[in-house]
Protein backbone atom coordinates (compact mmCIF):
# COMPACT_ATOMS: atom_id res chain seq x y z
CA UNK A 1 0.00 0.00 0.00
CA UNK A 2 1.09 3.46 -1.01
CA UNK A 3 2.45 5.32 2.32
CA UNK A 4 2.65 9.21 2.56
CA UNK A 5 6.21 10.96 3.31
CA UNK A 6 5.85 12.97 6.24
CA UNK A 7 8.07 15.99 6.87
CA UNK A 8 10.84 14.68 9.29
CA UNK A 9 13.40 17.36 10.68
CA UNK A 10 17.17 17.39 9.22
CA UNK A 11 16.47 14.67 7.00
CA UNK A 12 19.17 14.73 3.83
CA UNK A 13 15.97 13.91 1.32
CA UNK A 14 14.81 16.86 -0.50
CA UNK A 15 10.87 16.78 0.70
CA UNK A 16 8.14 17.60 -1.81
CA UNK A 17 6.17 20.10 -1.26
CA UNK A 18 3.23 20.43 -3.92
CA UNK A 19 1.11 24.07 -5.19
CA UNK A 20 -1.77 22.93 -3.19
CA UNK A 21 0.09 22.51 -0.18
CA UNK A 22 1.23 25.93 -0.72
CA UNK A 23 -2.40 27.22 -1.25
CA UNK A 24 -3.04 24.98 2.01
CA UNK A 25 -0.43 26.82 3.96
CA UNK A 26 -1.90 30.49 2.83
CA UNK A 27 -5.34 28.92 3.65
CA UNK A 28 -4.38 27.72 7.15
CA UNK A 29 -0.79 27.02 9.18
CA UNK A 30 -2.15 24.55 11.65
CA UNK A 31 -4.01 22.72 8.67
CA UNK A 32 -0.43 22.42 6.76
CA UNK A 33 1.36 21.33 9.74
CA UNK A 34 -1.08 18.62 10.87
CA UNK A 35 -1.11 17.23 7.19
CA UNK A 36 2.85 17.62 6.48
CA UNK A 37 3.94 16.15 9.89
CA UNK A 38 1.48 13.96 10.78
CA UNK A 39 -0.47 12.98 7.67
CA UNK A 40 -3.94 14.51 9.38
CA UNK A 41 -5.61 15.51 5.86
CA UNK A 42 -8.94 17.67 5.54
CA UNK A 43 -12.05 15.92 4.32
CA UNK A 44 -11.97 15.45 0.23
CA UNK A 45 -14.54 18.14 -1.18
CA UNK A 46 -17.09 16.81 -3.92
CA UNK A 47 -15.39 15.63 -6.70
CA UNK A 48 -15.88 18.79 -9.59
CA UNK A 49 -16.29 16.10 -12.65
CA UNK A 50 -18.27 18.09 -14.77
CA UNK A 51 -16.27 21.09 -14.57
CA UNK A 52 -12.99 18.16 -15.52
CA UNK A 53 -14.81 16.83 -18.09
CA UNK A 54 -15.37 21.02 -20.16
CA UNK A 55 -11.67 21.38 -19.23
CA UNK A 56 -10.24 18.23 -20.73
CA UNK A 57 -12.38 18.74 -23.60
CA UNK A 58 -10.97 22.41 -24.24
CA UNK A 59 -7.63 20.91 -23.79
CA UNK A 60 -8.03 18.35 -26.74
CA UNK A 61 -9.34 21.01 -28.47
CA UNK A 62 -6.01 22.89 -28.01
CA UNK A 63 -4.31 19.83 -29.36
CA UNK A 64 -5.07 20.28 -32.64
CA UNK A 65 -3.42 23.90 -32.95
CA UNK A 66 -0.72 21.96 -30.76
CA UNK A 67 0.27 19.64 -33.28
CA UNK A 68 0.39 21.94 -36.11
CA UNK A 69 2.01 24.68 -34.17
CA UNK A 70 -0.79 27.01 -35.52
CA UNK A 71 -1.67 29.74 -33.43
CA UNK A 72 -4.40 29.54 -31.40
CA UNK A 73 -7.31 32.36 -32.49
CA UNK A 74 -8.55 32.80 -28.73
CA UNK A 75 -5.07 34.32 -28.17
CA UNK A 76 -5.67 37.36 -29.72
CA UNK A 77 -8.15 38.60 -27.33
CA UNK A 78 -5.45 39.62 -25.03
CA UNK A 79 -3.23 40.75 -28.31
CA UNK A 80 -1.29 37.78 -28.35
CA UNK A 81 -0.26 35.17 -31.27
CA UNK A 82 0.11 32.56 -28.73
CA UNK A 83 1.13 28.71 -29.76
CA UNK A 84 0.21 25.73 -27.45
CA UNK A 85 3.88 24.42 -26.64
CA UNK A 86 5.28 20.87 -28.06
CA UNK A 87 8.16 20.90 -26.01
CA UNK A 88 8.86 17.34 -24.77
CA UNK A 89 8.81 18.31 -20.93
CA UNK A 90 5.69 19.10 -21.82
CA UNK A 91 4.09 15.94 -21.60
CA UNK A 92 5.74 15.18 -17.87
CA UNK A 93 5.02 18.41 -16.92
CA UNK A 94 1.46 18.35 -16.92
CA UNK A 95 1.02 14.26 -15.82
CA UNK A 96 -0.81 14.67 -12.55
CA UNK A 97 1.61 12.26 -10.88
CA UNK A 98 4.74 13.45 -12.66
CA UNK A 99 4.56 17.11 -12.87
CA UNK A 100 7.25 20.11 -12.99
CA UNK A 101 9.86 19.99 -9.97
CA UNK A 102 12.86 22.44 -8.36
CA UNK A 103 14.70 21.47 -5.55
CA UNK A 104 15.30 24.89 -3.54
CA UNK A 105 18.56 24.62 -1.87
CA UNK A 106 17.97 26.73 0.97
CA UNK A 107 14.98 24.62 2.59
CA UNK A 108 15.82 21.17 0.38
CA UNK A 109 12.48 21.37 -0.80
CA UNK A 110 11.47 19.51 -4.22
CA UNK A 111 8.71 22.18 -5.38
CA UNK A 112 6.49 20.30 -7.61
CA UNK A 113 3.23 20.94 -9.67
CA UNK A 114 1.45 19.44 -12.91
CA UNK A 115 0.93 22.31 -14.92
CA UNK A 116 -2.75 23.11 -17.21
CA UNK A 117 -0.50 24.11 -20.33
CA UNK A 118 2.36 26.39 -21.55
CA UNK A 119 1.75 28.36 -24.93
CA UNK A 120 4.76 30.15 -26.53
CA UNK A 121 4.93 33.87 -27.87
CA UNK A 122 4.81 33.65 -32.28
CA UNK A 123 6.79 36.72 -32.04
CA UNK A 124 9.06 37.01 -28.88
CA UNK A 125 9.02 32.98 -28.29
CA UNK A 126 8.78 33.04 -24.65
CA UNK A 127 6.75 30.53 -22.87
CA UNK A 128 3.33 31.84 -21.10
CA UNK A 129 2.32 29.36 -17.97
CA UNK A 130 -1.77 28.96 -18.68
CA UNK A 131 -4.37 28.07 -16.20
CA UNK A 132 -7.69 26.62 -17.86
CA UNK A 133 -10.66 26.61 -15.54
CA UNK A 134 -14.58 25.85 -15.82
CA UNK A 135 -16.96 27.86 -14.30
CA UNK A 136 -20.43 29.16 -14.23
CA UNK A 137 -20.78 32.57 -12.73
CA UNK A 138 -23.42 35.21 -13.41
CA UNK A 139 -21.96 38.29 -12.71
CA UNK A 140 -18.86 39.74 -14.73
CA UNK A 141 -15.37 38.46 -14.74
CA UNK A 142 -12.66 40.66 -14.89
CA UNK A 143 -8.73 39.95 -14.05
CA UNK A 144 -9.77 42.14 -11.18
CA UNK A 145 -12.40 39.55 -9.93
CA UNK A 146 -11.24 36.52 -10.41
CA UNK A 147 -9.60 34.31 -7.75
CA UNK A 148 -6.50 35.88 -6.66
CA UNK A 149 -4.93 32.35 -6.05
CA UNK A 150 -5.11 31.53 -9.52
CA UNK A 151 -2.71 34.03 -10.06
CA UNK A 152 -0.12 33.16 -7.36
CA UNK A 153 -0.25 30.17 -9.16
CA UNK A 154 0.86 31.30 -12.03
CA UNK A 155 3.83 32.50 -10.49
CA UNK A 156 4.78 29.11 -9.17
CA UNK A 157 4.12 27.95 -12.26
CA UNK A 158 6.20 30.42 -14.01
CA UNK A 159 8.95 30.43 -11.32
CA UNK A 160 9.39 26.77 -11.87
CA UNK A 161 9.24 26.93 -15.92
CA UNK A 162 12.23 29.39 -15.30
CA UNK A 163 14.09 27.04 -13.11
CA UNK A 164 13.74 24.53 -15.35
CA UNK A 165 15.71 26.66 -18.61
CA UNK A 166 13.01 28.14 -20.18
CA UNK A 167 12.37 31.88 -21.43
CA UNK A 168 9.35 32.77 -19.67
CA UNK A 169 7.04 36.12 -19.73
CA UNK A 170 7.13 37.84 -16.99
CA UNK A 171 2.80 37.54 -17.39
CA UNK A 172 0.30 34.59 -17.42
CA UNK A 173 -3.10 33.79 -18.87
CA UNK A 174 -5.61 32.53 -17.50
CA UNK A 175 -8.81 31.05 -19.59
CA UNK A 176 -11.97 30.90 -17.77
CA UNK A 177 -15.08 27.87 -19.38
CA UNK A 178 -18.25 30.20 -18.14
CA UNK A 179 -21.39 28.59 -18.27
CA UNK A 180 -23.73 30.39 -20.11
CA UNK A 181 -26.79 31.48 -18.62
CA UNK A 182 -28.95 31.35 -21.87
CA UNK A 183 -29.94 28.24 -21.58
CA UNK A 184 -31.99 26.93 -25.35
CA UNK A 185 -35.47 25.95 -25.51
CA UNK A 186 -34.59 22.18 -26.07
CA UNK A 187 -32.50 21.91 -22.57
CA UNK A 188 -30.37 19.62 -24.55
CA UNK A 189 -27.27 21.45 -24.67
CA UNK A 190 -25.17 24.39 -22.20
CA UNK A 191 -23.29 26.69 -24.08
CA UNK A 192 -19.50 28.15 -22.82
CA UNK A 193 -18.64 31.35 -22.96
CA UNK A 194 -14.64 31.22 -23.73
CA UNK A 195 -13.37 34.25 -21.42
CA UNK A 196 -9.16 34.72 -21.41
CA UNK A 197 -7.31 36.95 -19.13
CA UNK A 198 -3.23 37.96 -19.39
CA UNK A 199 -1.65 39.33 -16.20
CA UNK A 200 1.42 40.39 -14.87
CA UNK A 201 2.54 37.86 -12.63
CA UNK A 202 4.52 38.47 -8.95
CA UNK A 203 7.64 36.50 -7.82
CA UNK A 204 8.73 37.93 -4.93
CA UNK A 205 6.23 35.63 -2.68
CA UNK A 206 8.02 32.62 -3.63
CA UNK A 207 10.88 32.21 -1.64
CA UNK A 208 10.19 34.00 1.34
CA UNK A 209 6.96 32.10 1.77
CA UNK A 210 9.36 28.48 1.07
CA UNK A 211 11.78 30.01 4.00
CA UNK A 212 9.07 30.55 6.13
CA UNK A 213 7.43 27.15 5.18
CA UNK A 214 10.43 25.54 6.68
CA UNK A 215 10.36 27.36 9.96
CA UNK A 216 7.01 25.87 10.44
CA UNK A 217 7.95 22.57 9.50
CA UNK A 218 10.88 22.35 11.51
CA UNK A 219 8.84 24.27 14.97
CA UNK A 220 8.17 21.71 17.58
CA UNK A 221 4.46 24.17 18.46
CA UNK A 222 1.62 23.31 16.83
CA UNK A 223 0.73 26.66 14.74
CA UNK A 224 -2.37 28.27 16.46
CA UNK A 225 -6.06 27.63 15.39
CA UNK A 226 -6.67 29.69 12.54
CA UNK A 227 -10.09 32.14 13.59
CA UNK A 228 -11.17 31.92 9.77
CA UNK A 229 -10.66 27.64 9.16
CA UNK A 230 -13.57 25.97 9.25
CA UNK A 231 -11.82 22.89 9.68
CA UNK A 232 -10.03 24.51 13.08
CA UNK A 233 -13.27 25.68 14.30
CA UNK A 234 -14.60 22.07 14.02
CA UNK A 235 -11.42 20.28 15.86
CA UNK A 236 -12.06 23.19 19.01
CA UNK A 237 -15.56 21.89 19.22
CA UNK A 238 -15.08 18.86 19.22
CA UNK A 239 -12.85 19.28 21.75
CA UNK A 240 -14.79 21.55 24.27
CA UNK A 241 -17.21 18.78 24.30
CA UNK A 242 -14.93 15.73 24.92
CA UNK A 243 -14.03 18.39 27.69
CA UNK A 244 -17.65 19.79 28.68
CA UNK A 245 -16.69 23.21 28.31
CA UNK A 246 -19.20 23.45 25.09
Amino acid sequence: MWKRKLYVKDNLNAFSISRSKIDLFFDCNRCFYLDQKYGIKRPHGTPLVINNFVVNHYKNILNEFRLKQEVYPDSKKIKRKLIPSNIDSLNNWNHPFKGISYIHKKTNFRLKASLDDVWQCEETEKFFPVIIKSTSRKKDINSDSIWPGYWKQLSLYSYLLSKNSLDVSNSGVLVYLNASENFPSNHQKIDFELLIFEKELELLWIEPTLEIIYKTLNSDNLPLNHNSCKYCRYQTNIQRVIDGNF
